[in-house]
């Protein structure tokens, strides 16, 4: 058991009426700090569990059946209209367009964070232990690195992003590992500062942690901060290498449904006016493409990508997911289908605004932690794509506002909502992308970045 964490259970032994008494009359002392941690285990992804089982690899067996034949289906259409057969390789060409030149914002990126917040820690600890203005130092060392984030994990992908014609995919690469070193850099400073600020009150030894465990973190598959992790003890090199094998072709699995269901339902829009019926005719046929678009995402990222790296890293806490496909509220769907990032948020966010504003601001603490999830969602869409559609925060701000007032709620009535949600994202944001296509304007500004193109273009 981890310090800090309360013993519950069979090791707590009896209290007597007297030490009640005595406890009651004892001042109530408040922790500085949050108390729950993250406890690592050694554990399986949950998928690899179920794969074992029959009946359950019987349904994975199903959704490969229909990848074969969407593959069909375009190389057929393709043959049909071109006579000759190939696989279209050029959305996904364009869509990973300088994808090399990714690796210089990356790098700068990545040497920042490793290299600025591990020194500037390093030097406020030195200043601690010969001066005594902790409260200066501190501030100081904060506003260092506040100008450090905004200046290279802020304003350089921003500037690198705007200034140079990446493709969506690879928008997307750099604003994910931009918001990945934010947060890890975060969570090593969050997780290192109160103990030694802790044991500086106490005139206890002030111990910095070791550079090698901050470097494995920046790595491991995990945006909590630990000095120890559970470990395997070996690397099952088949096991990456299949991981990998299946995240492409999750890539280019994508790419087919992409090509088959969304793009000749809305490339060609601008043909004719864009009425009521018609946009409820493409959301309603793009559910079937959000389905898949769920499920790949999930299956692609969360247990190809995270487990080919912990596998790598010697990491054995697995658990990147849970079973959100069982989940009844918006609220348990999102605590399992991103476990990683839910922790992060959970710890950082909503435990610290508890902390602060006490038990009773829980719906304040629970609302704060989705607007801040679906504002760093909105802004990596927003980047990738490059125009700014508000619609994922929307549906979350609602969907949180239904859990918090107890609105009915059961599993199918989640997946319908869900899928209604994904369906209208996917048709708005391909409609637009291809408004912005066929109704390009003469100078890209701020403000033609934010402004919908949709209805000006269709109508």
């Amino acid at each position: 058991m981890e310090p800090g964490m309360m013993s519950t259970g069979e090791g707590m032994r009896p209290r007597t009426l007297q030490g009640e008494a005595m406890k009651k009359q004892e001042p109530r002392k408040m922790s500085p700090f949050p108390l729950k941690r993250k406890v690592f285990t050694e554990k399986k992804s949950l998928l690899d569990e179920l794969l074992e089982v029959q009946h359950f690899r019987a349904i994975y067996n199903i959704f490969v059946a229909v990848f074969c034949i969407v593959v069909v289906r375009a190389v057929l259409v393709d043959f049909i209209d071109t006579g000759r057969i190939f696989l279209d390789f050029e959305m996904i060409v364009f869509a990973f367009g300088r994808l090399h030149m990714t690796l210089l914002p990356w790098l700068v990126m990545f040497l920042y964070t490793l290299l600025v917040p591990y020194q500037i820690l390093q030097i406020w600890v030195k200043l601690l232990k010969t001066l005594q203005l902790p409260t200066l130092l501190t501030s100081i060392a904060a506003g260092v690195l506040l100008i450090g984030h905004a200046t290279v994990l802020g304003f350089y992908p921003v500037y690198t992003l705007m200034s140079q014609p990446f493709g969506p995919a690879s928008c997307c690469v750099i604003t994910i590992e931009q918001v990945r070193f934010l947060m890890k850099s975060y969570s090593f400073l969050r997780e290192t500062v109160p103990p030694i600020l802790q044991a500086r009150s106490h005139d206890g030894k002030m111990q910095l942690p070791q550079f090698s465990t901050y470097l494995y973190f920046l790595f491991c598959p995990t945006l909590i901060y630990r000095e120890n992790y559970p470990r395997t003890s070996c690397v099952r090199w088949r096991y990456v290498i299949g991981n990998f094998a299946k995240f492409l072709i999750c890539l280019f699995y994508g790419f087919m449904l992409f090509k088959c269901i969304s793009i000749p339902l809305s490339s060609n829009i601008n043909k004719q006016p864009l009425t009521f019926r018609s946009f409820v005719l493409l959301v309603f046929i793009a559910t079937l493409g959000a389905l898949y678009l769920i499920i790949l995402l999930c299956y692609a990222f969360f247990h190809c990508w995270l487990n080919a790296f912990a596998e790598m890293m010697h990491f054995a806490d697995r658990t990147f997911y849970k079973d959100w496909w069982n989940a009844a509220s918006f609220s348990a769907f999102m605590r399992n289908w991103n476990v990683v990032v839910h922790d992060w948020l959970y710890y950082y966010i909503y435990q610290d605004l508890l902390w602060v504003f006490k038990s009773k601001a829980r719906p304040v603490a629970v609302l704060s932690t989705f607007i801040v999830s679906g504002a760093f969602h909105e802004y990596i869409f927003m980047m990738s794509l490059g125009f700014f559609h508000p619609l994922l925060f929307i549906f979350w701000l609602i969907s949180v506002l239904a859990d918090l007032l107890a609105m009915p709620n059961s599993n199918i009535i989640l997946w319908i909502r869900m899928l209604c949600s994904v369906a209208l994202q996917l048709t708005i944001q391909s409609l637009e992308w291809y408004a912005r296509v066929h109704c390009p304007v003469q100078k890209s500004t701020f403000w033609t970045r934010v402004t919908p193109r949709t209805w000006s273009c269709y109508s």
